[in-house]
């Protein structure tokens, strides 16, 4: 497994609950802009619908410069995420409840597929980083 785009906010802005991996469903210009890391995914999210399918929204993908402009329709499309429907449900449950959410971790190559990391979370608040910062300098 090679990590190829990590998100450095995530420990920063939550606390991990629960993390899952999802198989993503892409297309070919995208596969290509990402192996050449021209993505973001800070202001990413994931959205459930309708209770079974499971979406990636706000990832956006900078296309390479030589890939045909024809086949570009969408930067900021909404990305399929496939899980089990266990794994769905499990979500969907935790996610109704209030302060938590679900947020791209990474992105990984997993031999031929890219996988995403995906993480329940819940945010902190501002105590909860004021105390984080205090520990570690009690802790030095």
């Amino acid at each position: 497994m090679k990590k190829i785009i990590y998100n450095k906010l995530i420990k920063k802005n939550y606390i991990i609950k629960k993390k899952f991996k999802a198989g993503l469903i892409l297309k070919g210009w995208e596969v290509k802009s990402i192996f050449n890391k021209k993505i973001e995914i800070k202001n990413s999210y994931i959205k459930i619908i309708n209770k079974k399918e499971i979406f990636l929204i706000n990832l956006n993908i900078n296309p390479i410069n030589n890939i045909n402009k024809n086949l570009i329709k969408k930067k900021n499309r909404n990305i399929k995420l496939l899980l089990k429907k266990k794994e769905i449900n499990y979500l969907y449950k935790k996610s109704n409840i209030k302060g938590n959410t679900i947020i791209i971790f990474s992105i990984i190559i997993k031999k031929p597929w890219f996988k995403t990391i995906i993480a329940l979370c819940k945010g902190k608040k501002k105590y909860d980083k004021r105390e984080k910062i205090k520990y570690k300098l009690w802790k030095k």
